[in-house]
This record gives C-alpha cells, sequence and structure tokens, in this order.
C-alpha cells in the first residue's frame, strides 16, 4: 500500500493549509493511504475536510502533539463501517452512486444501460427507508413536534415523497414508456430530492441518534447487526 505525505507544517504550501490538504486528499485512490503532518489540534480542520469529502475519508490521529500531529488518512470504502451511523451514511453514498450511474446513462440516451442502475437504485432505496422507519425511528424515539418539523417526521415524510417518485417512474419503465426524454425530467427532479433529504438526514438526525445510542446500554450493537443484515456491509 502506497501512502502519501501531506505536510502541513511549513509556510511555503501556496495557500491555506485547509486548501491543500483538500486538493491532495481528493485524488486519494483505492488502497492508497495519506499522512498529513500538522502544527496544530487536528480535529476541526479534519471534521470540514470530511464535509467537503461528502464524508469520503476515514482518519485517526496516530501521534499527538505538540508540537506536530500525524493523522493518518485513507478512503472511508477502504475500511468496514465503524458503527451504525457510519454504515447509513455509506448507505447514503451508495444509493447516490446507483442513482448518478442511471441518471448520467440516462442523459446519455443510453436508457438500457441506465435501468439496471435505477432498478438496483430502487432495491437498495427500499431497504434503506425500511431499516430507518421501521426499526431504527421506533427505537430511537425522539420528540414529535405537532407541526410535523421535527427530524423524524421531516425523514419519514420525505421518504414518502421519494419513494413515491421512484415507484412513478418504475411504472413509466415497465409500462414501455421510459425512454431517455421522459425519464430525464423526473431523474433531475428526485436528484434534488435525494441529495436535499440526504443532508437534512445526516446534519439534524442522525446526531440525535447517535447521542441515544451511546445511551442505551447493548443497543448500539444490536442495532448495528440489524443494519448490516439489512442493507448489508457498505464501503
Amino acid at each position: 500500500m502506497s501512502t502519501r505525505v501531506i505536510d502541513l507544517t511549513g509556510d511555503d504550501l501556496g495557500m491555506a493549509p485547509h486548501s491543500y490538504a483538500f486538493y491532495e486528499l481528493r485524488e486519494l485512490r483505492h488502497g492508497e493511504d495519506a499522512t498529513l503532518r500538522l502544527a496544530e489540534e487536528p480535529a476541526i480542520l479534519m471534521k470540514s475536510l470530511e464535509i467537503q469529502l461528502r464524508r469520503g475519508i476515514h482518519w485517526e490521529v496516530t501521534e499527538a502533539g505538540p508540537p506536530v500531529w500525524t493523522v493518518s488518512v485513507k478512503r472511508r470504502d477502504d475500511v468496514a463501517a465503524a458503527d451504525l451511523i457510519d454504515l447509513l451514511t455509506r448507505d447514503h453514498l451508495r444509493i447516490d452512486k446507483l442513482f448518478a450511474n442511471a441518471l448520467h446513462l440516462t442523459n446519455a440516451n443510453k436508457i438500457e444501460e441506465a435501468l439496471p442502475y435505477f432498478r438496483e437504485y430502487a432495491e437498495a432505496l427500499r431497504r434503506h427507508v425500511s431499516l430507518e422507519d421501521e426499526i431504527l425511528a421506533p427505537r430511537l424515539d425522539l420528540p414529535r413536534s405537532p407541526a410535523g418539523d421535527d427530524p423524524t417526521s421531516i425523514m419519514v415524510r420525505e421518504h414518502e415523497q421519494i419513494l413515491e417518485q421512484t415507484v412513478m417512474m418504475e411504472e413509466l419503465i415497465d409500462e414501455g414508456l421510459g425512454d431517455a426524454g421522459m425519464l430525464a425530467p423526473f431523474f433531475a427532479m428526485l436528484s434534488g430530492q435525494l441529495a436535499k433529504h440526504e443532508y437534512r438526514e445526516e446534519e439534524n438526525l442522525f446526531p440525535h441518534w447517535k447521542r441515544l445510542i451511546h445511551n442505551m446500554e447493548g443497543e448500539e450493537d444490536e442495532l448495528f447487526r440489524i443494519a448490516r443484515e439489512r442493507i448489508g456491509e457498505v464501503r
């Protein structure tokens, strides 16, 4: 396995350390890891890079400063999911990639090549929604708002909307009406729905679930096991 050393301790980077690390890490390939050297505690920088890189990296401090901190970084899909929330976030990425492949091929008027990706996306989506709505939400109960603006209610409502849109596209395809020109607008609409939904879940709901799980003795491993059985291992 090759290792890339990214030294952020000097003054000759030519740009801010954060920007330099971002451009280096976004080129990280499968099987490659990176070692970052920093002159300050890395948590804030690394969490920011995680978000910018669509949570596509896994990092851990291997040497604590001062004067120098060393951080090991790998592609997230080169390591196993660490916990339930990590698994759910990775499954978002898997669903996104399947949908993006279908969207790209549809826009290229290659509908026959797009359909297997779309059907795999639909199956993965249903497994994910079933896990969150039927297993996790009831056991990780959060207060509900009568106005329906709490994180759990928003999640369930958006799941219904995304599934309805997906079923509509499946019906068009099954009826032989799924040519590229007809499906492209539906793909575009659904792409925006997915992106907004996943962002809201990851930023507004998952942090609450993570705290609840850590306070429920014996629940964390059990829920993680159930999730892996429902949606599989996600790299």
